[in-house]
Parts: C-alpha cells; structure tokens; sequence
C-alpha cells in the first residue's frame, strides 16, 4: 500500500513537469531582412577629354529609393544619365535604400585635361591698317601643353582676320606650357567702326602630345 503511495505521487510530479515543460514560451523566430542590392552602376567611358560626356548606367534589386548625387538626384531603380560636359574629374555615389537597408556605390569618371586656354586680356583698337585691331593675352591654364596652337577671329563686318604674333611665346605657333602666356595681334580686314562690331568669335586649336586636334570655341563681348 505504501508502495503504490509513492508510485502514484512519483507519476503525479512527473506529469507536472511535463506539463510545465511544455508550456514554457519558445522565442519567436525574427523575420528574415531582404536589404537592396546594386547590381552594377557604371560608365560607359571612365576616362574622358575635357568638356567631354558619357552614360551612366545602372541596376539595383529590392530598393524602394535610389538616388544619385553630383545633381542628378532621385533616379530609376534600373536606368541610364548622360553626364557632362565635364570639366574635372568627379566621383559619382549611388544610394539605394528600403525599409530593410541602405546599399551604395560609387564610379569615377577621370576628365584627361590636355590643355585649355583662355583670353587672359584684350584691347581694341585701330593701330594696324587703319583697321579694328584686338591685341591681348591667351594663357594656357590647363595642366598640358599645347602644340601648334592657332588662333582665329571672326567679327561682324569684317571679311577676314590676319594673326600677328608679338614677343614670349608665339600664340599662333609653338608649344604653350601649362600657366604660360603669349600674345597675339588680330586684324579686322574692311572693319573701320567698332560701334559696329557687337561681338566677335574665337577658335583656338592646338595638336596634345599625341598629336591629337583639339579644339576650343568662345564669343568676347564688346563694350
């Protein structure tokens, strides 16, 4: 009798602790996170000349949001952005993000600065022919130099431009070291009235190092 006692309170605790066991919480399983993905962001050239454009291109997966600095701004979540013209080299970011993450990457386009000049002074007058005359300063303010250089005028009324080259560096031949200046004289043929001329063009053209042509176009304004 007293065995049979103990038997039955034995199987009473065991089936308390089953049942304890049993009802104990289990920790919930967290859900699984699906961050966005890029894919690819490209360009279509990543060495280009100065004042010259390309293609960005791009891919993601599972973004809600993708956006691209330098300007561009909010873009597809699969998409192609002409850029340029560039003057420097730039590094473009990429930013997709979700409710899960954010993803980023980056693509840098190198600007290849040959040379590049600019008309550092100028000065109308009449002192050669009796014509209109520019004489003036052109810089070579890239980090190249320049072959060969030439450069041309046109202005309204005039039939056609001589270039005089003065003393230093000859601005219509010779080689233009980067932050190197030189003079040049141009002559307006048949031009006798500035009043007339309300603004002139500009070509300037030089051979780089390859002997490849490069070419620079501009308008000087008047008074």
């Amino acid at each position: 009798m007293k065995k049979i006692f103990w038997i039955s309170i034995l199987f009473c605790l065991l089936i308390i602790f089953v049942s304890c066991k049993s009802s104990t919480p289990t920790t919930p399983t967290p859900p699984q996170k699906y961050p966005p993905v890029i894919n690819s962001f490209e360009a279509a050239s990543y060495s280009i000349g100065y004042r010259e454009s390309t293609t960005l291109s791009w891919s993601t997966s599972k973004a809600t949001k993708v956006e691209i600095d330098q300007g561009i701004g909010q873009v597809d979540s699969t998409g192609t952005k002409d850029v340029g013209p560039l003057f420097e080299t730039i590094t473009y970011t990429l930013t997709a993000t979700n409710n899960d993450g954010t993803a980023t990457k980056t693509c840098t386009v190198e600007v290849r600065v040959e040379a590049y000049f600019e008309l550092v002074s100028k000065k109308k007058g009449y002192e050669s022919y009796g014509c209109c005359s520019l004489t003036g300063v052109i810089k070579n303010t890239g980090n190249g130099t320049g072959y060969n250089v030439m450069i041309t005028f046109q202005a309204y009324n005039a039939n056609n431009v001589i270039i005089d080259t003065a003393h230093g560096f000859p601005a219509d031949l010779g080689d233009i070291p980067p932050g190197v200046s030189a003079t040049f004289e141009a002559i307006f043929f048949d031009t006798y009235d500035w009043k007339k001329i309300a603004k002139l063009t500009y070509v300037i053209t030089w051979l780089n190092q390859d002997g490849v042509r490069l070419t620079q176009e501009g308008w000087v304004i008047e008074d």
